[in-house]
Order: C-alpha cells, then sequence, then structure tokens
C-alpha cells in the first residue's frame, strides 16, 4: 500500500463540473471552422451520412482497432464495415497506405491513436475520402493542422462538459451552419441527467455529505447506455450549445505534458510493461501495454482498489501482437504534480510486490 495519499473522488473516471470561469487562464486558440454536436458519433454518422448523399460511396473502411460502441453504433445505419489492420501501439513508421486497399469512392477512417499518430497517409487527390477521429488526441497537431477531408472528435472525452462532438472541413472555408436538426426533449433530458451526475461529484468533492459515489455513478452509467441506444440527431441546444463554447479552449494539452514529463522521468519498461510514447508528442494519458493479461489485470485491479481508476482502450478489440493490453491512466487538469507522485507510488508498490 502506497503512503501517498490519492484524492477521495480517486483518479480517473467521469469529469465532475466546474465552472469555466477557472480556466480563464488556461486557452487555447482554434482556428477550426466547425459544427457542433451532442456525440462524437453524431458527428461521424453526419459525415458519413453527407458522402453518402453525393451518390459516391462505395465502401467505409475502419481500422481493426477502434472503440467498439461507436464501432457498434455506427453499424446500425451502416452495417457492411470493412476493416484494415494497423498497429495502434508502434509510431516509428505510422504512415496509413491507403492505396493497398481502398479506391476513389471509399471511405478510410483514421484513428489518432492517444494523441501520438502522425496521421500520414498516401492518399492523393484520386484516393479515398479521409475522414479523421480526432477524440483521443483532441490538440495535437496532427488535429488541429489536418489536411483530411473531414474530422471529428468526441470532446467529452477531454473537456468538463456533459455530451458534446464536433466536425470540421480543414480544407473548406464554409459550412452548412444549420444542420436543420429536430428538437428532442427526451434525448435533451441525457445531457440534464449527465449534468446532475457531475454536478453531484462536484458536491462531494467539495464536502457534501450527502453526496458519493453511489449516487453519481449509476448516472453516468444510465447516460451511456441511453447514447448506446439513441440514433437520431437532436438539435443542439442555444443553452447547451453555449455551454459547450465556454469549455472549447480549455488547453487541456498543456497540463498532460507538464505532468506526462514528470511521470517519463520517473517511471521506465519493466519486464512487464512497455510505456508507450513518442518524442514531440502529448499523449492523452500515462499509456501502459502489457503482454501478460495476467500482470495488466492485477495492476488494473491494485489501482482500482487504492482509488486509480484507469480506462482500458478498447478491451473488445483482439490484435495478434506479442504486447497488446493496454492501459490509460488520466493525468489531465483535475490533477496535480501530487497527484503523479501518488500514482508513481503506486506503481513501484505493484513492482516490488511483483519481484518480492
Amino acid at each position: 500500500m502506497s503512503d501517498k495519499m490519492i484524492r477521495k473522488e480517486g483518479i480517473g473516471s467521469y469529469y465532475h463540473f466546474e465552472n469555466h470561469e477557472r480556466f480563464k487562464d488556461l486557452t487555447v486558440s482554434l482556428d477550426l471552422n466547425y459544427n457542433l454536436f451532442y456525440t462524437g458519433r453524431q458527428a461521424l454518422l453526419y459525415i458519413l451520412n453527407e458522402i453518402n448523399n453525393s451518390g459516391n460511396l462505395s465502401k467505409i473502411w475502419f481500422p481493426n482497432y477502434y472503440c467498439q460502441h461507436t464501432l457498434a453504433w455506427i453499424k446500425k445505419s451502416y452495417p457492411n464495415i470493412h476493416i484494415y489492420d494497423i498497429n495502434p501501439f508502434e509510431f516509428s513508421f505510422d504512415v496509413v497506405n491507403v492505396s493497398e486497399f481502398a479506391t476513389k469512392n471509399d471511405v478510410v477512417l483514421i484513428n489518432n491513436y492517444w494523441g501520438l499518430s502522425s496521421m500520414k497517409t498516401d492518399a492523393d487527390d484520386h484516393g479515398p475520402t479521409i475522414v479523421e477521429d480526432h477524440s483521443h488526441g483532441w490538440l495535437s497537431d496532427a488535429c488541429l493542422h489536418s489536411t483530411a477531408d473531414y474530422c471529428f472528435v468526441s470532446l467529452r472525452k477531454s473537456l468538463p462538459i456533459p455530451l458534446g462532438g464536433m466536425y470540421w472541413k480543414p480544407n473548406t472555408t464554409r459550412l452548412e451552419n444549420d444542420l436543420n436538426f429536430k428538437a428532442d426533449t427526451h434525448f435533451y433530458k441525457i445531457w440534464d441527467t449527465m449534468l446532475h451526475a457531475m454536478t453531484l461529484k462536484s458536491d462531494f468533492i467539495a464536502g457534501d455529505t450527502n453526496s458519493n459515489s453511489s449516487k453519481y455513478l449509476p448516472l453516468f452509467y444510465e447516460v451511456e447506455e441511453a447514447l448506446n441506444i439513441y440514433t437520431d440527431f437532436v438539435q443542439l441546444t442555444k443553452e447547451h450549445n453555449h455551454f459547450i463554447e465556454s469549455y472549447l479552449h480549455l488547453d487541456t494539452r498543456k497540463i498532460k505534458e507538464t505532468h506526462l514529463t514528470y511521470l517519463y522521468k520517473k517511471l521506465q519498461d519493466t519486464a512487464y510493461y512497455k510505456i508507450i510514447k513518442r518524442s514531440g508528442f502529448t499523449a492523452f494519458g500515462l499509456h501502459l501495454l502489457f503482454k501478460d493479461e495476467t500482470d495488466y489485470n492485477e495492476l488494473k485491479q491494485f489501482l482500482v482498489a487504492n482509488h486509480v481508476y484507469p480506462s482500458s482502450l478498447w478491451p473488445d478489440n483482439h490484435l495478434d501482437l506479442e504486447w497488446r493490453y493496454f492501459l490509460n491512466i488520466h493525468i489531465d487538469y483535475r490533477y496535480t504534480i501530487a497527484d503523479m507522485d501518488g500514482i508513481i507510488a503506486l506503481i513501484d508498490t505493484w513492482l516490488k510486490n511483483k519481484i518480492a
């Protein structure tokens, strides 16, 4: 057991509500011509529909390592998804050779893996349409300076907002601002539920004895289930649009860089895991890659028992790779160097127990 204290709400899991004024001195400019959606999935589906409506869509290609929930959701509208192979943990040469499998009327989704992907392809003017997913690479250079046909992002992966997605066309100066979606009071309740859960978590952090994880966690899970079921586009209300916009310029990357620089100096690769990183790039979190599933599960369970809640990205994917069990530990703006010391101490304790 580590003698470093972990904050009572733990490290990781869902964001809590924070007033956007807290971040007024931590902002970044965005030179993107975008439209906002309630989710990144809706943004992706809108892109595919736009391409399909042009009458030139043949095949849709997804990488073999991708969020299982988003893929299943998209398959409700486009069931015949084709798959291409990629190694999501190797970046020494990460050019996607789309010419080897896709043709001009195809769509190829390129995923920004953990903010470490260059997003390079061999596509030319006669190649497929390129759609980039920057949900785990928000504010990366590849995201902000993309030259793809379309880009989208799930903003709630990085920002303290109930819901939020975005799409933009890097090579287009104007977008259709009126998406002409319908209002839906049932869907708006999903937003309200998520915001209520985030507020309850904030109350708990602030010391409200009437709030705890048994009250807010079920609400978070309820929202996830609802989003997996709901497939219609919904008109973003002015209030919700303003809410998302008020957090949109939060520089989440700067704090991650500080935390990761500190962590990389203290932690090294071991016989049990590799640290997935790339010089000149800022990772989404502290990423540990395991060869042995038992070791992966042991560390994950040890962290959870000590109130550090890592995410598994993504457990339903199966790769024929020796090192393939991937753990993400959150190191975002919610935390401090003291929290990083807590993470380091827990990992060191686990390693000592393994060696003993």
